[in-house]
């Protein structure tokens, strides 16, 4: 079953360009793992220190995978002194055992 994970993270104002740059980095990394289905990064339309992190792994084992890769260890060292708060972070499994999105692409 589909694994999915949103993080909202709140970023200093003088630090949105350099926490921009290592999500990036962080999402090219991620993109690369075959139990990665989708890895969208959001800005808030009304306060652009805000980012909203879309993660889509193809079953928990996958995201487990993934938080045990040097790049996230990268990631999160670069990260968290950029942060105004700690991240917020929301697992779970899709309601519909199939979702369907991207006219019908999960």
């Amino acid at each position: 079953m589909k694994f999915a994970v949103v993080v909202i993270f709140k970023v200093f104002e003088d630090k949105i360009t350099e926490f921009s740059e290592a999500l990036v980095r962080h999402s090219e990394n991620t993109w690369g793992e075959l139990g990665s289905v989708k890895f969208v990064i959001y800005v808030d339309e009304i306060d652009p220190s805000v980012f909203y992190l879309y993660e889509l792994y193809e079953n928990r084992g996958e995201f487990e995978k993934h938080t045990k890769t040097d790049y996230i260890s990268t990631f999160r060292t670069k990260a968290e002194p950029l942060l105004r708060e700690p991240s917020q972070i929301f697992r779970g499994f899709p309601l519909v055992p199939n979702p369907k999105s991207e006219k019908g692409k999960v």
